[in-house]
C-alpha cells in the first residue's frame, strides 16, 4: 500500500555505516518505520531511526567527518547536501525536507527491547513492538503526537497486555493520559489530530480506531489510571477485559 523504497535506500546505507563503526551488534531499527514497514503497514512513515544500546554514547562516531568514500557517495546520491545535526542525545542526517537518517544512544525501555526480522531483504535487528511504544511514552507521551497517538492505540489494541511489557513509571502513563485528556477537551485539537491523520492516509484496516484514538486511548488509560490511584497492579487478564470494553462502547 505505501511505497518505501526510499527508505529501504535509506537502511541499506545506514546499515552499511553502521558495520564501518562496528556498531551493527548494538543497534536497532526503531520508530514508526519499523512499525509501518514490518509490523503494521498502518501508514506512511519517512525517517530511518536506529536505536544504539550500550553503556557509552557511540553517535559521535557517525558524523560525517568520519563516513568513508563509501558513505559519502551513496549519502550524497540519495540527495544528502550536508544538512547535518549532533548533540548528547543524537545524530540526524537530512536527507531532503521529508526524510532524515538519525542515531539515538539508548537504554531499554522494556523486557526484550529487539530481535531479528528479515525487513526489504535484509536481516537486521528491529526493535520490538512493546519497545517502540515505551520510547513513544517516555519521550513525547506529554507532547500528544497524531502519529503517536496514533500508534500507540494500534499497539494496545493488538496486544493490550503490552503495560506488562514495558519498564516506564507510572508518571509517564498519567502525563499520557493527561495530553489525552487536554486533547479531548479542545475542538480546535481534536480537528488538528484529524486533519493530520488524515494526510498519513491510514491503512482502511485500521480506519476506525484512527479516527477515535483520542477517545479510544484517554478512556483506556482513565482506568490504568484509576488503578494508579488506589496502588492496584492490574493483571493481564484486566487489562484485555478493559481494553475489550472500552473498545466495543466507542
Amino acid at each position: 500500500m505505501y511505497d518505501f523504497s526510499k527508505q529501504k535506500a535509506m537502511l541499506e546505507v545506514t546499515l552499511e555505516l553502521l558495520k564501518e563503526n562496528n556498531l551493527l551488534d548494538i543497534s536497532s531499527l526503531g520508530g514508526g518505520t519499523a512499525l509501518a514497514g514490518y509490523y503494521w503497514n498502518h501508514r506512511y512513515s519517512t525517517d530511518i531511526d536506529i536505536f544504539i544500546y550500550g553503556n557509552e554514547n557511540k553517535t559521535h562516531l557517525l558524523k560525517p567527518s568520519n563516513w568513508s568514500e563509501n558513505i559519502k557517495s551513496k549519502m550524497n546520491s540519495m540527495g544528502f547536501t550536508g544538512n547535518f545535526r549532533h548533540n548528547d542525545i543524537y545524530t540526524e542526517i537530512v536527507i531532503d525536507k521529508d526524510s532524515k537518517i538519525q542515531f539515538f544512544d539508548v537504554v531499554k525501555k522494556s523486557k526484550e527491547p529487539f530481535c531479528k526480522v528479515n525487513i526489504w531483504n535484509k536481516d537486521i535487528q528491529i526493535d520490538t513492538i512493546e519497545e517502540i511504544i515505551a520510547k513513544k511514552i517516555y519521550y513525547r507521551g506529554d507532547i500528544g503526537n497524531s502519529r503517536d497517538l496514533f500508534d500507540i492505540a494500534i499497539a494496545i489494541h493488538e496486544d493490550p497486555v503490552i503495560f506488562s511489557k514495558m519498564i516506564l513509571k507510572k508518571e509517564k502513563i498519567i502525563a499520557l493520559h493527561n495530553t489525552l485528556v487536554n486533547i479531548s477537551n479542545s475542538e480546535e485539537l481534536k480537528e488538528l489530530y484529524l486533519h493530520e491523520i488524515k494526510q498519513m492516509n491510514p491503512n482502511i484496516k485500521y480506519d476506525f480506531l484512527a479516527k477515535n484514538t483520542v477517545t479510544y486511548l484517554k478512556n483506556l488509560l482513565e482506568n490504568i489510571c484509576a488503578s494508579y490511584n488506589i496502588n492496584y497492579e492490574l493483571l493481564d487478564d484486566e487489562y484485555i477485559l478493559i481494553e475489550n470494553e472500552i473498545y466495543s462502547n466507542i
